[in-house]
């Protein structure tokens, strides 16, 4: 299969070539044009006018420069661009998981994996996430650099990749700049934390008119401080009694402590004070407790040591330089290369027999530990409870203690994420007989590497030091055993991860004929590449041994060629009617070929009104990790209930209250499947563009994408455990009898599936909306109004019984990675003023409520009379609603090349909405990372000053 890749890419390129060589004996002299055309993003045909048959949203330099943004992650979130749903990464999704401090895009909340990122129309490497190798870190791409974003929102492009099954983003590049500017800016928020700032330069020289040479260099240096929970008060605690929401943990300093002999349940000495700062008693944890949870324990609160905005240094330079070769070719070249640095910080690891160890490691047959972290308190320690305290925690006895400790003596887990993209492009263009010709060789690679700071002790020297009696999990300890934990920590590289691709690709286009309508043009191109991802873990992240991670992960070395070829044609047949045909073959070695056409329309019936459409295939073949993912285990987020032991009878005229199967944490089976199915796509558009005058302007694109074999992370486990009907063969359970009693109960949870898999069919239904009205400059300056949007018809997933479940308007409760919230609503409106030399800007940034996740506490079990499960009533998020003011004044004293910048993000300081997301599907507490901003009032300062 890796010849007839290889093949492919040299037939296709050959194919281009050749017809530029042949042109001239085929092409009229009256087809050759003198008209400047622009390239627009989904066409490789070069356009008079910029509006084609597919919806291309294009935002400005001057619409990026306004608003301030930090990164480009933040200034997409907030202009809207077709992003719907959370399913993407963001900076702040690396606290607690093992993102790496990628930031991706979600178009049509479909994932960042299917929105294909492009740099001036040429792929980017992936940001190397462990589970992850396709998704584009779009903070490498500093907002300085960028000239304008073009948005392709339909999906199944022919041209670039019919893996763009969401959509592409295509970041076009600052170059042909004559001169120089220097920009100086400043992020303050009103409240501690995430104050940011930096400085970025740009210098450009020549003139490809007169010299034939062209060069532009941009130089970009950004910092961001860390924002803590403790600092927002939204997002300070996890237990939230008002929504029965509790995400706290039973693993906490002071510890809490069960019998190992089952004679008696949780107790903690400090019990009821429960001494913080973090370890509380949890109103929803009563004492007596519901279904006999907690007894007479404490609680740890992670929330507010948890990092909400990681700390952030990014250095980052970009070139761009033409050259003329002769009078009819050109060369130019791109090079860039991006340093990018997070520190994140959360709470302490939890040590106790409540976490599973991998199979392979040293201390899984060794006894006390047996398969667990466990912390095992004998009556020898000095630290066993004395007759007091047992009296007063009602417990009679001596027997061993089986510990739940937050790891308080080796402090709190500390990381930092490094990031290096390295992107050269060398091509060559020109026009040949009439033909235009496009060729380039491209190299870009990201190489990650997490960096453990501390507070992830070795769990083969913790354990046994733990196990010898001499630490206190109560209280403090000596300065030798602080001593030695700390020389039980791992510090340094966890792992590293390396991304790449290497590629050639070339297209021709050319005016074959004229028709009625104008030039019959055609495109003709190919691409070869070889993508590749690593994984070199640490010995002791192979073998499980770092506490903290979940698990361990092993070795991954893989690559794969891939090659393609496409054509395009546009066929004008009367002024008001031209369609376009698209074809793409792609061949993906190891995983198969297919070839996604696509047809597409444009009528103007008069100069006011533009109607068109579209309708193609879209072809996505797994990525390297989602195949070849080693098999590891990890354990569930906190608060979980095993439906089927949990509050059931024991048979002692009680009900089953065991910490391993209440309010607690599962093992889970992650990784690849190497026989995983290609996604295969249907994507539809059909719009209408009104311009009754020319200072108003209405699009309104009604879209449909159809996905079938839709490769997911797995089904969350919430949804799993909250429906084991449907869900019961994902999860494998010990033999019946085993565990805690339970009368009539089956075995207890031993793991649970979220291996990567082909889910079945997903159905998304939507509009888009973009409208602007200029009113005509006038003694009072200009005004434009404007708004574009996205409403989410439907958002359909199928199940594996057939059926089908709607996860539109709600956190997407059933599968990991397929669309995280999917608000129904979502848009940006600007009321914008420009009188020489001011310039203002009202914004209204908005999402729709939507249906949250049940809490913690909430009842699942349909016998119950208070019943909220699946069918029942879901709590509300409310909307999100942002206010922000820019504005600008060039020429200070009459010094034109002076541009001063001043706005206020989140006008009216608003909070994000609560939603019991936060703290079940993230570290974070009380609102969702990917879906709200958690800096508030924002003030944002630049100065730039242009020369030369």
């Amino acid at each position: 299969m890796r010849t007839n890749a290889r093949r492919l890419v040299v037939v296709s390129v050959s194919i281009a070539a050749s017809a530029a060589l042949l042109a001239a004996l085929v092409t009229p002299a009256s087809a050759q044009q003198s008209i400047e055309r622009v390239e627009i993003t989904g066409s490789a045909l070069k356009r008079i006018d910029a509006e084609t048959a597919l919806p291309v949203q294009i935002i400005t330099r001057e619409e990026i420069e306004k608003t301030g943004a930090a990164n480009v992650e933040q200034f997409l979130q907030a202009v809207g661009v077709a992003i719907q749903g959370n399913s993407n990464s963001v900076v702040a999704t690396a606290s607690g998981s093992v993102t790496g401090g990628v930031s991706g895009v979600s178009l049509r909340g479909l994932g960042s994996q299917r929105t294909l990122v492009l740099i001036d129309g040429k792929r980017v490497a992936g940001g190397g996430t462990l589970t992850d190798s396709v998704t584009v870190d779009v903070n490498h791409i500093p907002a300085s650099a960028i000239e304008r974003i073009e948005v392709l929102k339909d999906g199944a492009s022919a041209i670039y990749g019919s893996d763009a099954i969401g959509g592409v983003i295509n970041f076009i590049l600052r170059k042909d700049y004559r001169g120089g500017e220097v920009t100086a800016h400043a992020e303050l928020t009103q409240h501690p934390g995430a104050k940011g700032g930096g400085l970025n330069a740009l210098l450009g020289w020549g003139d490809m008119a007169t010299q034939r040479f062209s060069a532009t260099l941009i130089a970009d240096f950004r910092h961001e401080d860390a924002l803590f929970g403790r600092q927002r008060s939204f997002a300070s605690t996890g237990i939230f009694p008002q929504y029965f929401n509790d995400t706290s943990s039973g693993n906490t300093f002071p510890a809490n402590f069960v019998a190992a002999d089952g004679s008696f349940g949780t107790r903690n000495p400090s019990f009821p004070n429960c001494p913080g700062p973090y370890a509380v008693r949890s109103p929803l944890f009563s004492d007596p407790p519901p279904a006999g949870l907690g007894s007479r324990g404490c609680r740890f609160d992670p929330a507010p040591l948890v990092t909400l905005i990681p700390k952030t240094d990014q250095e980052s330079i970009f070139g761009t330089v033409r050259f003329g070769l002769t009078r009819e070719i050109e060369g130019y070249g791109q090079f860039s290369y991006s340093h990018k640095e997070q520190r994140t910080v959360i709470q302490p690891v939890p040590l106790s027999d409540q976490f599973a160890l991998p199979p392979n490691h040293v201390l899984f047959n060794v006894a006390p530990f047996n398969g667990s972290s466990t912390f095992l308190l004998r009556p020898s320690s000095p630290y066993y409870p004395d007759a007091a305290t047992q009296a007063r925690l009602g417990f009679v006895g001596t027997p061993d203690l089986l510990v739940r400790y937050r790891s308080e003596i080796t402090g709190n887990r500390d990381i930092t994420n490094l990031s290096d993209q390295l992107r050269g492009v060398l091509g060559v263009k020109g026009t040949l007989s009439g033909w235009d010709y496009d060729a380039a060789l491209l190299h870009i690679d990201t190489n990650l590497t997490e960096r453990v700071n501390g507070g992830y002790p070795l769990l083969t020297k913790i354990l046994p030091l733990l196990d010898s009696g001499q630490v206190n999990p109560f209280g403090p300890n000596t300065a030798a055993t602080h001593a030695a934990a700390d020389a039980a920590q791992f510090r340094g590289d966890a792992y590293k991860t390396k991304t790449s691709i290497d590629g050639v690709q070339a297209k021709v286009t050319h005016d074959l004929m004229q028709l009625a309508g104008g030039p019959l043009a055609l495109a003709l191109g190919a691409e070869g590449r070889k993508e590749g991802f690593q994984l070199k873990p640490s010995t002791e992240i192979v073998t499980g041994d770092i506490s903290g991670y979940g698990g361990n992960f092993l070795p991954v070395d893989k690559t794969r060629n891939v090659g393609a070829g496409f054509a395009e044609v546009n066929v004008p047949i009367v002024r008001t009617l031209e369609v376009t045909g698209a074809a793409r073959y792609d061949h993906y070695e190891g995983v198969g070929e297919r070839t996604s056409p696509k047809l597409g329309a444009r009528w103007t019936p008069t100069r006011q009104v533009l109607l068109r459409g579209s309708i193609g295939k879209g072809f996505r073949a797994p990525s390297l990790t989602e195949l070849y993912q080693p098999r590891t285990i990890g354990v569930t987020s906190n608060g979980l209930n095993d439906p089927l032991r949990c509050g059931k009878p024991d048979g002692l005229g009680g009900t089953n209250a065991s910490s391993n199967d209440c309010a607690t944490q599962f093992p889970i089976t992650l990784g690849g499947e190497p026989a995983l199915k290609p996604e295969i796509s249907t994507n539809r558009t059909l719009g209408v563009v009104l311009e009754p005058t020319n200072n108003i302007s209405v699009g309104i694109d009604y879209w449909e994408v159809d996905l079938k074999n839709t490769i997911i992370f797995g089904v969350t486990p919430a949804a799993i455990l909250a429906d084991p009907a449907k869900f019961g063969s994902l999860i494998t359970r010990g033999p019946a009898g085993t565990g805690a009693p339970c009368a009539g109960c089956p075995g207890p949870i031993l793991d649970i599936n979220q291996i990567n898999t082909n889910f079945g069919e997903t159905r998304v239904r939507g509009v888009d909306l973009d409208a602007r009205y200029r009113i005509p400059a006038a003694a009072a300056g200009t005004f434009t109004i404007g708004m574009n949007g996205t409403y989410i018809h439907k958002f359909k997933v199928q199940n594996p019984d057939g059926s089908f479940s709607s996860i539109n308007g709600m956190v997407n409760p059933i599968v990991n990675g397929a669309g995280g919230v999917i608000p129904r609503w979502r848009h940006y409106l600007f009321l914008d003023w420009k009188r020489a030399p001011w310039n203002f800007t009202l914004a209204q940034q908005y999402q729709s409520g939507y249906k949250d996740l049940l809490g913690t506490f909430d009842d699942t079990d349909p016998t119950s009379p208070t019943f909220t499960g699946v069918n029942g009533a879901h709590p509300r998020v409310s909307s999100y609603q942002l206010f922000h003011v820019y504005g600008s004044y060039t020429g200070l004293a009459n010094n034109k090349n002076l541009k001063l910048t001043f706005g206020i993000r989140n006008l009216f300081d608003k909070d994000p909405p609560y939603t019991n997301a936060g703290g079940q599907n993230y570290f974070q507490s009380g609102y969702d990372p990917g879906y709200a901003d958690p800096r508030g009032r924002t003030f944002i300062l630049s100065a730039t000053y242009k020369f030369m």
